[in-house]
């Protein structure tokens, strides 16, 4: 829920899903971790006359624990200062300034069980200033990366299709996909290696760009003692394969065991934490050992989905165990008996394990000001029968393309130009501001000439927020927006739109404030502009992370690449050298068919309709990578909107003509209108040509089902991509919403993605 302080606190807005969901609508990343907070993000403590005055305020979490164990607490906050205590109570002396602000907790019990709960505090009330920050101005350093096209490695268990995980308490099987982390990666080209790396508990690994010109290998360690390396696919160029590629180490057959499982905790969670925003990663470990407790391979960590694959050269006959440590839990597993001559290599053997203990719960969270009363409000993730609710991990949304870390955000801010530097840590060294940015990009006060249009309305289906939309164009080289955010409404109706909508005017209740700028670095992208993004906080400092759905920080750039699209970006912004800032990103254009708007008349959409429309022209501008008129998803959808410019008012009525196909394929219209219209289409026209959902041109329900179905459905063996569309939990939300209460949609669901809610995990409960 939103926060609000003093009489305005019962009006709060019912979730900060609601508020703060995916960045589908243009610049939507905002929020996070803010400049100046470093002590918070470190874990350092306020000073005592810091935490004096209306600033002050004290929280206290009330978490209860079914398994009787001592609990622990961490704490941050985005902005201001806390005190990182070990401790159900600390200290947050929240920034100066209006503006709404966010504490996190995250309480654990020493066996492997996390759990994260959010609370939010509004300042307005408290009418203190912010201090003015001083003009900075930086020049981004030179480009020294290649400008061949960036790769993701995905190391998955060499069993393959022979993982097939007994599922609980039913006598069947289900195939499911092992990742492996830890890996160390070695790309070679010829003799020389290139690049050194290890995979990251997703089993994933982010390669730099590489050199077109020449040829490469991975080599990758495997699971048994020692450090040996052996292939793990075939040779590649870069530029020329996909930018995820799977490989698995392949394993010589002398090692003949092969074992695999999962391991999970008695509520079906899994052991362990992996959260950048708190800088902690956690997980629990498997080794084999003889009987005698001798080891025979190295502790493996079990992935984030609780799944572990090891194999090892060992007697056929051989009485073998595996040890399983989740933090201070430990346990000895015997290893079953081989069936027949003994241990096979073609015989894989699944060893899997339900940890007795379950996670926190968190009862309350309460912040109180120095006088007493009650400050904000606990956040709630999200409704109780949301769709979301029952897919994956916290982090799950918006991380799709990639997750960036504290130093890879510091990087990205560096490249543009917007941070003077970064420590070891990812704290930057002299960021911009806000009103730096504005300066840069000659918004008022600073314009010399250039004109800027704005448009104020509420981004239902996708943020539920308050956008007040400003932008300009400098030259025909630089093309600049921003849009400061502020909580939606509760429900849907027009006194409630107009109520927010009044609030978010006069500058109540600033979440953040969103830029993104299209403008020339020099040496970057043979000198055609690109799209870059900053967030700002609601002090005017620069933020590194983002909390747009209520599932938690999520670092920059890859906050925005979820939707915004991002050819030239790996999985993780590099955190060595001086890499580019060409991300290969777009702008979003402005569907008003999705808004919401207000009943006064400078807020209806008649009063707006010429604003969106040259707003819409400049995001069309923004798509140019040549002197010629771009052809692009996004154009082709700008201009069949607008009729090819012969109107000026956007037309909502639209279906692209292969989805126009009603006489043959009933209900495709409806589905477009009702589906992809509504949750899908401005995200997917950034992600490329391959998935333009406008642009599927051999139409029919099982070419969509090929393109999207397990990415929508899930329930199959690539754990990776299942149930991973849309990529917002507001969105999610709000499909399943309209399905539930329309039985024809529901249909329609099935005919054209095959499912109308996603399927369950494969074999393990996800959350």
């Amino acid at each position: 829920m939103v926060t609000c302080h003093g009489r305005d606190r019962h009006r709060a807005t019912a979730r900060l899903a609601s508020m703060l969901a995916m960045a589908a609508a243009l610049a939507a990343c905002g929020g996070g971790d803010g400049a100046g907070s470093a002590a918070n993000a470190s874990g350092g403590g306020t000073g005592t006359v810091a935490d004096r005055g209306p600033s002050k305020t004290s929280l206290r979490v009330e978490a209860s624990d079914g398994d009787g164990d001592a609990l622990q607490y961490q704490w941050r906050a985005t902005g201001g200062i806390m005190e990182n205590r070990n401790s159900p109570e600390t200290v947050w002396t929240v920034p100066d300034g209006p503006g709404l602000h966010f504490a996190y907790v995250i309480v654990s019990d020493g066996k492997g069980g996390y759990v994260e709960q959010q609370y939010a505090v509004a300042t307005d009330a408290l009418r203190t200033t912010a201090a003015a920050k001083p003009a900075v101005d930086h020049v981004a350093p030179a480009v020294t990366d290649f400008s061949g096209t960036p790769l993701r490695l995905r190391l998955t268990s060499a069993n393959g299709d022979k993982n097939l995980f007994a599922v609980p308490d039913n006598a069947t099987t289900a195939k499911r996909t092992v990742y492996l982390p830890d890996v160390q990666v070695q790309v070679m080209s010829g003799n020389d290696v290139v690049f050194t790396g290890t995979s990251d508990l997703g089993g994933e690994v982010s390669l730099p760009k590489l050199d077109e010109k020449k040829t490469y290998n991975v080599m990758c360690s495997t699971t048994g003692q020692g450090s040996a390396f052996v292939a793990c696919g075939d040779d590649f160029r870069s530029g020329t394969i996909a930018s995820v590629v799977q490989m698995s180490p392949k394993l010589s057959s002398s090692r003949n065991l092969r074992l695999y499982g999962h391991v999970a905790l008695a509520d079906g969670g899994v052991c362990g934490m992996q959260n950048e925003f708190f800088g902690m990663q956690s997980a629990a470990t498997v080794q084999l050992q003889q009987a005698d407790d001798t080891p025979l391979s190295a502790a493996v960590r079990v992935n984030r989905f609780g799944d572990y694959a090891l194999d090892a050269a060992v007697a056929v006959k051989a009485n073998l165990k595996l040890r399983l440590q989740c933090e201070s839990y430990t346990t000895t597993l015997d290893v079953p008996a081989p069936a027949g001559s003994g241990y096979d290599s073609n015989a894989p053997i699944e060893l899997s394990h339900r940890i007795p203990n379950s996670r926190p719960r968190v009862v309350k969270l309460v912040a109180n000001g120095q006088d007493g009363n009650v400050r904000g409000e606990m956040v709630q993730l999200e409704t109780p029968d949301g769709q979301s609710k029952s897919l994956p991990r916290p982090d799950h949304f918006l991380t799709y393309k990639g997750q960036d870390t504290r130093l890879s955000a510091c990087m990205y801010y560096r490249s543009i130009g917007a941070a003077g530097g970064c420590d070891a840590q990812g704290n930057m060294t002299t960021p911009i501001s806000f009103e730096d940015w504005k300066r840069q990009n000659r918004f008022k006060p600073y314009a010399a000439g250039n004109a800027e249009v704005s448009a104020n309305y509420i981004n239902k289906m996708d943020l539920n927020l308050v956008r007040r939309m400003v932008a300009t164009k400098k030259t025909d080289d630089a093309i600049a927006f921003y849009v400061c955010n502020h909580p939606g409404p509760k429900g849907t109706t027009q006194t409630e739109v107009d109520q927010v909508l009044d609030t978010g005017l006069r500058d109540e209740k600033r979440v953040a404030c969103v830029a993104m700028e299209w403008t020339v670095s020099p040496g970057v992208n043979e000198g055609v502009p690109l799209t870059k993004f900053l967030t700002f906080a609601p002090d005017g400092s620069l933020l590194p992370s983002i909390n747009l759905d209520g599932r938690g920080e999520k670092y920059m750039p890859g906050a925005c690449i979820a939707c915004h699209g991002g050819t030239q970006y790996n999985g993780r912004f590099p955190d060595k050298g001086n890499p580019s800032p060409f991300l290969g990103a777009r702008f979003l254009p402005f569907d008003t068919g999705n808004y919401y708007f207000g009943s006064s008349y400078a807020l209806t959409e008649p009063a707006q309709t010429e604003a969106l429309y040259l707003l819409n022209q400049w995001v069309s501008e923004t798509e140019r990578t040549s002197q010629d008129k771009p052809d692009t998803a996004t154009t082709r959808l700008v201009d069949a909107w607008y009729h090819k410019g012969t109107t000026r008012t956007l037309d909502k009525s639209y279906v692209p003509e292969q989805w126009n196909k009603d006489a043959t394929q009933p209900g495709a219209v409806k589905f477009y209108r009702e589906v992809i219209g509504s949750s899908c289409r401005t995200c997917h026209t950034a992600l490329g040509s391959r998935f333009d959902v406008d642009g599927v041109r051999s139409f029919s329900p099982d070419n969509l089902k090929a393109h999207a179905g397990s990415r929508f459905c899930g329930g199959e063996a690539e754990l990776v991509e299942n149930a991973s569309m849309p990529n917002a939990l507001v969105s999610r939300d709000r499909v399943a919403e309209r399905v539930r209460a329309d039985p024809e949609l529901a249909a329609l669901m099935r005919t054209f993605l095959g499912c109308e809610a996603p399927r369950a995990d494969p074999a393990y409960a996800k959350r």
